[in-house]
């Protein structure tokens, strides 16, 4: 080729993609996209874009059949006001048009299981039917389920210490644990109720690999949701040191705990899901199908790629000089030999590249025009480097996450003439490539970031257990939650509302958070059989009903009190944990000839003994505050109380109204 004649788009794309992978395999760190920072379009829709991208993400989830590279699906929701069908349309990694078509002939089958028990689901369901989706889901994830619990070999088929012997070792160092913390109360109260867990999932273990039975595994996984369901998992086992037990062993725990009880997650989200929504009711599966010219390739022998002549393009292009021998030497590699690996790999890329399928499904949205397109794209992995740049330049989908790995062989499909997104595609990598050469040049050494963790859980909504009590999901930091109310029964419970929990903490100690919500600091109590039809006042709506602005509490004293209708506590203090509590009547309530009950309430800080108790026994609810986020509703049991605990403080709250 002339040195004159610019390549075409995609050779350009993939001397560039040669390139920055020569400067680094993981261009950037993992990160997360923000849900509200592109104007993706809401009117029109069934589904709210948090539901959308929580239907997504779980759907994605469970379409990883198998463990290792081949074939990795992506899925988007399509809403179809025509046929009133909510479409999933399902792609996987291909060279060639045909790649793939077992793998998806055996997610069709599946997902049609599971699609045609949610088509039953009514407005008044019953808890068989989540039942029979958890039953379903594990028939059509066994393998998988499997391999994440150690019981057959992953796609590297390196050595791994059995799940037994790695939650028989995290019992033992919490044990350990416990003697080292007896003053911390909140760490005792979580150490015991997971080592007692964990001990109920090692007999289940033992249970199935005796009886390989399908019943045994679903009892497997609803152990381990058990498990996952202790809260606080994360900074339980954060807390052994490394001589005790090993970083990478309590790493592996948490990230196997997590996703086999997702498979129960998932069947309950889904059930819960078409019962509030009833186009869910109405999911059926659609290929992702890009026409054949799609795939072609440009012969790899019709140019000379050389890694001077790139470089100096970016040079030209950005009005800079990088001199080549010296990028070499900072990369520790003769100029021959960094020349022979960009010469190589690109024409790999050219030769070999794959769509993925986050792309595929992009091209077929844009091909189809939908009237109501897809918003989110989730895929069983997070996106790769270079999905997440061409969706961000694309603009109008949302991907939650990217562990910001660089896959060489990747491409975008042919286009027979120059686009104008392939151009600003490759404006885009040529600007990264000449960031992360300032960067090389003005460090004087290589940018190297840790192999990221490629797949990571979207944080399902809230839920309500059977029992009563609440699984509370662990949200990362910068999560979006979007909480489910329950379904309240008819009794004379009342029900109360926490509000955003994580706030509790005192100031100081909060974990900024990102959410489009404003933070509040407070319990409210709301007396109606209907929590979802009523909104609780903020606290500025509020009047305390003491010109004291915070009571400090003592360990083991009980401070029992009042608060009038639509008025708030005090704000009571106790060790990590700020507390008010603000009463609402609600509008039906409240009537020109009607007197309001007050709410009466003791609040006590317990003791050590007395929390060790309340493990003990658990006759009533248990939330931690550090485990919550956004805003949950929860009817009081028969005691009329509740407790919560965060960082060694535990609270017991108790509520019953009175006539004023």
């Amino acid at each position: 080729m002339p040195p004159s004649t610019l390549p075409s788009p995609a050779v350009t794309c993939a001397e560039y993609i040669a390139l920055l992978y020569l400067l680094h395999s993981v261009p950037d760190p993992p990160s997360r996209n923000s849900i509200d920072s592109l104007p993706i379009r809401q009117n029109g829709y069934t589904l709210s874009l948090l539901q959308e991208r929580s239907l997504a993400g779980t759907l994605a989830f469970l379409s990883s059949l198998k463990d290792g590279p081949e074939h990795i699906p992506a899925v988007c929701i399509q809403e179809d006001p025509q046929s009133a069908f909510l479409n999933v349309l399902l792609a996987v990694n291909k060279t060639k048009p045909a790649d793939g078509k077992g793998v998806l002939k055996t997610l069709k089958l599946g997902f049609e299981r599971i699609f045609a028990l949610l088509s039953q689901v009514l407005d008044n369901g019953t808890p068989a039917m989540e039942d029979q989706v958890f039953t379903a889901i594990i028939s059509m994830c066994s393998e998988r389920i499997l391999c994440r619990l150690r019981f057959i070999p992953n796609n590297m088929n390196t050595p791994r210490q059995p799940i037994k012997e790695l939650l028989q070792e995290a019992v033992n160092a919490i044990r350990w644990l416990e003697k080292e913390t007896v003053q911390d109360t909140g760490l005792l109260l979580l150490s015991r109720l997971f080592v007692e867990r964990a001990k109920e999932v090692i007999q289940l273990v033992d249970a199935w690999s005796k009886h390989r039975k399908p019943a045994r595994l679903g009892d497997l996984v609803e152990g381990f949701n058990g498990l996952w369901r202790v809260g606080g998992l994360q900074d339980l086992l954060g807390a052994i040191p490394n001589r005790i037990m090993g970083p990478t062993s309590r790493k592996n725990l948490l990230n196997i705990i997590s996703k086999v009880a997702r498979y129960r997650e998932a069947a309950r989200f889904l059930y819960r899901t078409a019962k509030k929504i009833p186009l869910v009711r109405q999911m059926k599966i659609v290929f992702v199908n890009l026409p054949q010219n799609a795939f072609q390739k440009i012969p790899a022998n019709q140019y000379s790629p050389t890694l001077p002549s790139t470089v100096s393009r970016i040079n030209a292009e950005h009005r800079q000089q990088w001199n080549v021998g010296q990028v070499c030497r900072l990369l520790n590699v003769g100029e021959v030999e960094a020349n022979d690996q960009f010469v190589h790999q690109t024409r790999k890329t050219l030769k070999d590249a794959k769509i993925h399928a986050e792309i595929q499904l992009l091209f077929y949205c844009e091909l189809k025009n939908f009237k109501l397109p897809p918003r989110v794209f989730c895929s069983t992995k997070d996106a790769c480097f270079l999905c997440n740049a061409f969706i961000r330049i694309y603009g109008k989908i949302h991907t939650p996450r990217c562990h910001g790995k660089l896959y060489p062989g990747w491409r975008l499909p042919f286009s027979p003439k120059p686009t104008k997104i392939e151009q600003r595609f490759n404006r885009q990598l040529a600007n990264h490539i000449r960031n992360s050469l300032t960067t090389l040049l003005s460090r004087q050494q290589k940018t190297v970031y840790p192999d990221p963790h490629e797949s990571t859980l979207l944080t399902l909504p809230f839920s309500v257990t059977k029992s009563g009590s609440l699984a509370l999901p662990e949200a990362e930091v910068g999560e979006i939650l979007q909480s489910q109310t329950p379904n309240i029964s008819e009794t004379d419970q009342m029900p109360f509302i926490l509000s955003n929990p994580k706030a509790l903490l005192k100031p100081s100690e909060r974990t900024p958070i990102a959410s489009p919500a404003t933070p509040t600091r407070d319990i409210s109590i709301q007396p109606s059989k209907d929590t979802t039809s009523k909104t609780v006042p903020s606290p500025r709506g509020l009047s305390s009903d003491s010109s004291v602005d915070n009571h400090t509490l003592l360990p083991g004293r009980i401070v029992s009190k009042g608060v009038e209708a639509n008025h708030a506590s005090p704000l009571y203090e106790a060790g990590h944990l700020e507390v008010q509590i603000e009463y609402s009547t609600g509008l039906s309530q409240s009537t020109p000839n009607s007197h309001s009950r007050n709410l009466s309430y003791s609040i006590e800080w317990l003791a050590v003994g007395e929390a060790e108790r309340v493990l003990e026994q658990r006759a009533s609810p248990i939330f931690s505050a550090e485990s919550l986020e956004g805003e949950i509703s929860h009817n009081l049991d028969e005691l009329n109380c509740f407790y919560i605990t965060a960082r060694g403080s535990v609270l017991k709250i108790f509520l019953q109204r009175s006539n004023a």
